[in-house]
């Protein structure tokens, strides 16, 4: 498959009462057609969204697109894609 490749890990740091958590960091690499760090620099302001949620939408919207590009037969994503093809129509308008 062509592509991006990035390495992705995510650590879980703490609870949801502050308390340090030291679970080992899940780590796995992904393709996607799209440069991600382009998308993210250019998510920049707006939205009215801090560039933290920015951030956080534009990979977790990249990385479930990209799963749903892959399995287009999952009924599921079958349901959802004219609705996130419409989402996404509009994300890039603003």
């Amino acid at each position: 498959m062509k592509g991006h490749l990035y390495k992705f890990t995510l650590e879980h740091l703490e609870d949801p009462k502050g308390n340090a958590i030291t679970a080992e960091p899940v780590t796995f690499e992904a393709r996607n057609h799209d440069d991600i760090f382009k998308i993210l620099e250019s998510m920049k302001g707006k939205m009215a969204l801090s560039d933290s949620d920015a951030r956080e939408m534009a990979i977790g919207i990249k990385l479930f697109g990209e799963v749903m590009l892959r399995n287009p037969e999952n009924e599921l994503f079958q349901q959802l894609r004219p609705h996130f093809m419409v989402f996404m129509k509009g994300l890039k308008k603003s």
